[in-house]
């Protein structure tokens, strides 16, 4: 009998371990990409792009029936050459709410960044094509608290939201574009509310950055304390008979705080995308097409405008692997010459 309980219990931790571990997973995504006036100064070049590549482990642990511990870990990796491999990505600690809602505390993305999914940027992560290089608004945030509520608690309704702390108590910020000192709690908020339905195919989200540090990619400013709106959505077609036909859209708006940006008064960006995927029925093939613009506007400065076009097309192995093609374009139009990039590439990706 003592044998017997032994073995019991032997078995029973076994099997509490085994559901405790944490998760291994990753992707790599490599292509070969020519990009001719890769520069804007008339150069070409041929490159092996590792396209966010990443390696993490994350997890959930049971406290009681009602409360669980969640982590996550992420490092991207250069799977080309190796130079900027372990560079940090979203990681956090938390506590999950069952139905509710979990808590997290780290480094992870703003939720108007998370606002815009697959349905409005088919090109992310491509090291040339992602939209990070066109919008305001696409940062990962560190030293962050954030809540998001369980998309069943409100039926498909989801609200989330973060505190960034600055933790600088001797800087005033003004020429950064926020007046005063970041030295308290919630000196930078990002925040959603986003609503997803399959059953008819629609998926919609509003999210909003209140002193988040970002970049204004035609005026080559960074580090910009910002206020900005994002509006995105997308519809699945095959509800209404066109399976595997799937349109999406943004709109965002984006200015500093307070504006106070040296010699860049006036400051804003204003944006938008439109998007079309789809799926060929029965086959493992899919197509897809983009066009995203940015205005930035300043006092006493022409507009400039990024343009951002282009398609691509996946080739499914299976649910884990694909081989894709891409070809798009760049253009900024306050460059008297050289002022398309055109990017065209051949890759693959296996998530794990």
């Amino acid at each position: 009998m003592k044998k017997l309980l032994l073995a019991t219990a032997v078995a029973t931790l076994c099997v509490s371990t085994a559901q405790a571990a944490p998760t291994l997973y990753g992707k790599l995504n490599l292509t070969l990409d020519q990009i001719d006036n890769s520069d804007y100064a008339g150069n070409n070049v041929t490159k092996v792009n590792s396209n966010a590549s990443r390696i993490g482990v994350k997890g959930e642990e049971k406290l009681t029936d009602n409360l669980s511990v969640v982590y996550l870990a992420e490092w991207q990796i250069a799977a080309d050459d190796g130079s900027t491999d372990l560079t940090q990505r979203n990681r956090f600690l938390g506590l999950k709410f069952a139905n509710v809602g979990t808590l997290k505390v780290g480094k992870y993305d703003s939720y108007l960044k998370t606002a815009a999914g697959s349905n409005q940027d088919i090109f992310n992560d491509h090291n040339e094509l992602d939209m990070t290089a066109i919008l305001a608004g696409e940062d990962r945030l560190g030293n962050v608290i954030g809540f998001e509520t369980d998309k069943k608690l409100l039926g498909g309704l989801q609200f989330s939201i973060l505190a960034q702390q600055g933790e600088d108590s001797s800087t005033d910020n003004a020429s950064k574009g926020q007046k005063g000192k970041r030295d308290g709690l919630g000196d930078g908020i990002s925040t959603s509310v986003s609503y997803e339905n399959k059953d008819i195919g629609v998926a919609v989200a509003l999210a909003g950055n209140f002193g988040v540090a970002t970049k204004y990619n035609a005026a080559g400013l960074s580090g910009i304390y910002t206020d900005a709106y994002r509006l995105t959505g997308s519809y699945d077609f095959s509800n209404v008979g066109v399976k595997g036909l799937v349109l999406g859209g943004l709109w965002q708006n984006a200015q500093p705080t307070d504006d106070t940006v040296t010699d860049n008064k006036g400051l804003e960006e204003s944006a938008y995308g439109i998007t079309a995927a789809y799926a060929i029925p029965t086959t493992p093939w899919k197509v897809k097409a983009e066009y995203i613009s940015a205005e930035t506007s300043r006092d006493g400065v022409s507009d400039r405008t990024i343009d951002q076009y282009g398609v691509g097309v996946d080739y499914s192995l299976n649910k884990q692997t694909r081989v894709y093609g891409v070809l798009a374009q760049q253009k900024k139009d306050w460059l008297v010459s050289d002022d398309k990039k055109t990017v065209f590439g051949l890759g693959m990706e296996y998530n794990f």
